[in-house]
């Protein structure tokens, strides 16, 4: 995987450090890219490589590679990460940005870019756009099963790996991708404790439940109200066929790009073809839409 360099940058947010990674200078069109559930932001190493005259800033969300976990307080509900994104912007000085997202990131870059419109220019999503509409009735069951993961005994912790590519056998086992792209992951998302373990890094109450999931109503309000130009990238291999089966409707707001490939596929030998197309975002070409 070719690449270009970057700065670490840190940020504090409600009394977390933040971490992230920059990409290109101040000159370049800002750009926050947000990666996917148990990623970090080193997800988005390929397509930076291919985007170098953009000022890209790839998040580690909280929980998440180098970014601290939240206090026993806290969850890991998506709507969360929004005041996070919001004041690392502020943070960096910009008014206005692209949002890039890869799946759960791409559920929130859509969820911000509905709340936020005077601050998102152009949306772009990786094989992701929605969560997975909640039955209204199923509300008591799921507060139950968000309380019941949270009263859990919080001392059963990660059993570690043996060895670095043990961990990384591990994270394609657990989502098809590239030893490669996998080990981009596991370089960035674990460490290598006194015993000579390898432990993920990752808070692993992102695997608890929410308090409350998103209905259908309000997922199809959050997209009539994005305003932005939008892609949707969908991996043949990926959350495409998952997402066609909801009624929802995002022919107005989104132009699907279809490729094959897994869902890591902004990872791998597609990161090129995907990065073109961020390029006609950007310049106003995504013309072709979405038709059921």
């Amino acid at each position: 995987m070719s690449s270009v360099s970057f700065t670490e940058r840190r940020f504090v947010v409600d009394g977390l450090t933040i971490a992230a990674k920059l990409w290109g200078d101040d000159s370049g069109i800002p750009v926050i890219a947000l990666h996917g559930w148990m990623d970090n932001a080193a997800s988005f190493d390929a397509l930076a490589s291919h985007l170098p005259h953009l000022h890209i800033l790839a998040i580690d969300l909280p929980g998440h590679g180098f970014s601290d976990h939240k206090p026993p307080s806290g969850n890991y509900a998506i709507w969360d990460d929004l005041r996070c994104i919001i004041a690392v912007a502020g943070q960096m000085d910009w008014q206005k940005f692209c949002l890039m997202g890869h799946s759960r990131g791409a559920i929130i870059a859509g969820l911000l870019g509905a709340a936020f419109p005077d601050r998102v220019s152009h949306l772009f999503c990786i094989d992701g756009l929605i969560p997975e509409p909640e039955a209204p009735g199923h509300f008591p069951a799921q507060l139950a099963k968000y309380i019941s993961d949270f009263s859990a005994d919080s001392s059963l912790g990660d059993k570690g790996h043996t060895s670095f590519d043990s961990a990384v056998a591990a994270r394609c086992r657990a989502t098809p991708m590239t030893e490669e792209a996998a080990r981009a992951i596991v370089e960035r998302g674990s460490y290598q404790a006194e015993n000579g373990r390898y432990y993920w890094r990752s808070d692993k109450r992102l695997k608890y439940a929410s308090p409350v999931k998103l209905i259908l109503p309000q997922i199809q309000a959050s997209l009539d109200a994005i305003t932005a130009p939008a892609i949707l990238v969908s991996a043949s291999e990926g959350l495409g066929k998952w997402l066609r089966s909801f009624d929802i409707k995002i022919d107005h707001c989104f132009a699907l790009r279809e490729i094959e490939g897994h869902h890591h596929c902004h990872m791998e030998t597609q990161s090129k073809q995907i990065a073109e197309w961020f390029e006609e975002l950007l310049a106003g070409r995504e013309t072709s839409r979405l038709t059921k």
